[in-house]
């Protein structure tokens, strides 16, 4: 898989998070749920129960509690929904262009432009990598600013 292929899944979780608390909730959802009956039709029920369970739960939050909440949010929405575009790369382009496209129609007041994660690792030998999103801070100390 290209490595914009490998980042559909972090992509389309960072819009669907940001689709969960905005105006354009309805259509993202519709869209969603279109996209699971072709590529994930035996859990569709379930992933689209889960989303509704999880949104539901966002926006109880308050304001400051939110951001967490949408943070480790994107992280396992990201991991699941990697998994069912790792079976199938037209589905995962088709994901990637469309969170794209609603990213740019639907960008939050203030955000200059979307968010963009891209990650590259490298593994030789019997080496692994695996990465994971969550807090990370570039003063080394493992905490916030």
């Amino acid at each position: 898989m290209s490595g914009e292929l490998a980042t559909a899944g972090a992509t389309c979780a960072s819009a669907l998070v940001t689709a969960m608390a905005a105006d354009g909730w309805g259509s993202f959802r519709t869209w969603l749920r279109q996209w699971l009956r072709r590529n994930r039709p035996e859990s569709e029920s379930h992933l689209l129960q889960r989303i509704d369970d999880d949104r539901e739960k966002l926006l109880e939050r308050s304001a400051a509690q939110r951001e967490r909440q949408a943070g480790k949010l994107e992280t396992a929405w990201g991991v699941r929904l990697q998994d069912i575009a790792d079976l199938d790369a037209e589905a995962a382009r088709e994901m990637l262009h469309f969170a794209q496209a609603w990213m740019s129609r639907h960008r939050p007041a203030g955000d200059a432009a979307p968010r963009m994660v891209q990650q590259r690792a490298e593994a030789r030998g019997r080496a692994s990598v695996v990465q994971i999103g969550g807090d990370q801070y570039g003063d080394g100390t493992g905490r916030g600013r």
